[in-house]
């Protein structure tokens, strides 16, 4: 037997040392990083878990970075929404009916006061975070709002507020200052009796138009035996009410001292006011406004009646309706969501429609995103009855752009007469639906409305009659038509208002972000919605109207009092300063009534009573209340599922550096007597054995 190196494989032990080196290597490695491998290929059957794993600390990360982005812009609309209900409560208590200051200083001070709040709001409109603007819905990269005496003034040949006021002012008022109602006289020949004898002052709209005065009621409380009138009367198709006030002709039944007539009237703002005359005899008359003086005869005192109440339209004229008519012009120029910007067509004096502005000659004050229907409006129709047949009428001018268009309504049945008409240059398109009296069970009617272009969506109104109690969809059978189409028109409106509601959507989900797999934060905000309009509307509104102050009315009237001194004539010169005393006293009287008038629907527009509604500042500062509430939430979830993850990879890719020392140093040990055995068995000779 031959003893050589073949007993000894020293490729093998080679082939253990390399293998061990290799592992020293790796462990080196794993102690100075702490990871078990610097390849994906080292992570063997742990691979898997640890991509996993990985990917969701990726998704993570990316939830992270929405939501602090989402936060940063949370947090500055909480400021301006804090700063916006200040400016709100501001506007509330800055104007209060009958405070008008010392020396009139709160009606001096009311429209720069109201300008500055004014352009805050605008400001806070235009507010950006990184270049972002925040408050025009999906509209992000250019400012939603003019500047603010863009939107007063107008720019570039179009038309600001204070043009689209001045135009709707001068409609209200008409060409005598009565608000577009006139009266007429009829006397009666007190030596003749018989119905002919009596006197009648007849007041009458001067058409049907949106503008003015609109007649709604009368009350007396005179004896019927020395006065009597006629109420307005609706019509459908509507036509110009009118009123009358006769005057009985017997001297012993005429109206008594300190009996007074009252008239009611619809303003353009939609507000009501009133007028009431007071009777009163020469002797004791003051020579307000407010009174008549009792003739000698029935048309004597219908001559003085109608003298005073066209006196008293005009003076009214110059307060309430001159107020209606700035909050009215409010509304039309600063539209909300769903409506166009409005103005008066043709010569605003005669005017009797308004047409929708173009962007060629009118400002347009919000050019952020905008629904094309909204569901305040009913999505720009209206909804009634008159005796037994309801309607549904779309809003008039018609606007290709803004709220549905009806487009058709079902066949008639056995006892419903339905009519469809198209739109006209004249009015808008309009259902009617007539009721018999044997209205059956499974007579339904459906009406159909489309959405504004570039939308295709149509929508299909329909309501079936029951004979019990009404749900959605459904409408009572009446006692008789008439109740029967008052059921219907009030089942509609409910149908309509859902139909609206769905079209116009809700402002928060214009602008989303993900927070979670399942989870998107909706804190997008439209400049229009309702809270923010009205804050626009009211302080443009207060900013553009001023009042006269004490030295402005008497240096009107310096001229007036001057002629009267120079009356030579003791008597004239007495008469001639009465009349400049009762001139300065009607001058200080319209501005007090104006700035009461705009006192009274600032506090309407801004009262508390709003907070509640849909799209208030309280309202849109809680929605995103509850958008952050909802970061808040996600942010926890995310760090407990972060840590627990981070422990689970931990697990899978690092290593404990204790180990690893622990091994390295046995690792060398073997390696050292490796290489020693390995060293001497290199060198193994038959003389070295032996």
């Amino acid at each position: 037997m031959i003893v050589n190196k073949s007993m000894f494989p020293l490729q093998t032990g080679f082939g253990v040392i390399s293998k061990m080196q290799g592992r020293f290597a790796d462990l080196q490695m794993q102690l100075g990083t702490g990871m078990k491998t610097s390849t994906l290929a080292g992570m063997g059957r742990d691979l898997p878990l640890s991509l996993s794993v990985r990917s969701r600390l990726g998704k993570i990360e990316g939830f992270a970075a929405n939501i602090a982005t989402v936060d940063l812009r949370l947090s500055f609309l909480d400021k301006t929404m804090t700063r916006l209900q200040k400016i709100e409560s501001e506007g509330r208590n800055a104007t209060v009916q009958g405070q008008y200051g010392t020396n009139n200083i709160n009606m001096a001070t009311l429209p720069s006061l109201s300008k500055a709040r004014l352009d805050e709001v605008v400001t806070l409109l235009n507010s950006d975070v990184a270049g972002r603007y925040l408050f025009g819905g999906t509209n992000t990269d250019t400012a939603p709002v003019p500047d603010t005496n863009v939107l007063l003034d107008g720019q570039g040949g179009k038309a600001g507020f204070k043009t689209v006021l001045n135009e709707r002012k001068a409609a209200d008022a008409g060409l005598d200052g009565q608000g577009r109602l006139g009266s007429t006289l009829l006397l009666g020949d007190p030596a003749i009796p018989g119905p002919a004898t009596e006197s009648v002052v007849t007041l009458t709209e001067d058409g049907v138009h949106p503008f003015g005065f609109k007649l709604s009621n009368i009350s007396t409380t005179a004896s019927t035996t020395a006065l009597s009138y006629t109420t307005p009367v609706v019509t459908n198709p509507p036509t110009a009410k009118s009123l009358s006030v006769t005057f009985e002709p017997d001297p012993a039944e005429q109206i008594q001292s300190g009996r007074t007539v009252t008239l009611g009237f619809t303003l353009p703002d939609g507000s009501e006011t009133q007028i009431t005359l007071r009777a009163t005899t020469a002797a004791e008359s003051n020579g307000g406004v407010d009174e008549f003086i009792i003739g000698a005869d029935s048309g004597e005192t219908a001559t003085n009646f109608q003298a005073a109440l066209n006196a008293k339209l005009v003076a009214v004229g110059e307060t309430e309706l001159a107020g209606a008519s700035n909050f009215a012009a409010a509304e039309n120029f600063f539209n909300g969501a769903g409506e166009p910007v409005l103005r008066v067509d043709g010569d605003p004096a005669t005017a009797t429609a308004l047409r929708v502005a173009d962007h060629t000659d009118t400002v347009m004050w919000y050019q952020g995103q905008s629904p094309a229907v909204a569901a305040d409006g009913l999505g720009r129709m209206q909804i009634g009855s008159l005796g037994d047949t309801a309607m549904l009428t779309g809003d008039f001018p018609v606007s290709a752009q803004h709220g549905f268009k009806i487009t058709g309504v079902s066949a008639d049945t056995a006892n419903i007469d339905t009519t469809y008409n198209a739109a006209t240059p004249t009015a808008g398109s309009s259902v009617s639906a007539t009721f018999g009296a044997g209205l059956l069970a499974d007579e339904t009617v459906e009406v159909t409305l489309q959405e504004p272009a570039p939308s295709t969506i149509t929508r299909t109104l329909t309501l079936t009659p029951v004979t019990g109690k009404a749900g959605v969809g459904q409408f009572t059978i009446g006692a008789d038509p008439t109740e029967t189409a008052a059921n219907f028109a009030k089942a509609l409106n409910v149908v309509a208002s859902e139909a609206a509601i769905a079209a116009e959507g809700n402002p928060r989900q214009s602008v989303t972000a993900q927070i979670d797999d399942n989870t998107r934060v909706a804190y997008g905000i439209q400049g229009n919605e309702s809270g923010l309009l009205r804050l626009v509307r009211t302080m443009a509104s207060l900013s553009v109207e001023t009042y006269p102050t004490e030295e402005n009315i008497l240096a009107s009237r310096e001229p007036m009092r001057l002629a009267a001194m120079a009356e030579t004539d003791p008597a004239l010169r007495a008469a001639a300063l009465a009349d400049y005393e009762k001139a300065v006293t009607a001058d200080r009287r319209s501005a007090n009534g104006r700035f009461d008038a705009m006192a009274s629907r600032q506090q309407a527009q801004l009262s508390a009573s709003h907070n509640a509604e849909r799209g208030s500042v309280q309202i849109l500062t809680m929605e995103l209340a509850v958008a952050h509430n909802g970061l808040q939430s996600a942010t926890a979830r995310h760090t407990d599922y972060k840590a627990q993850l981070d422990n689970l990879l931990s697990d899978v890719e690092t290593v404990s550096k204790e180990d690893v020392a622990m091994e390295i140093l046995a690792l060398q040990t073997r390696l050292q007597a490796s290489y020693q055995v390995t060293s001497m068995v290199s060198q193994l000779s038959l003389s070295k054995y032996m």
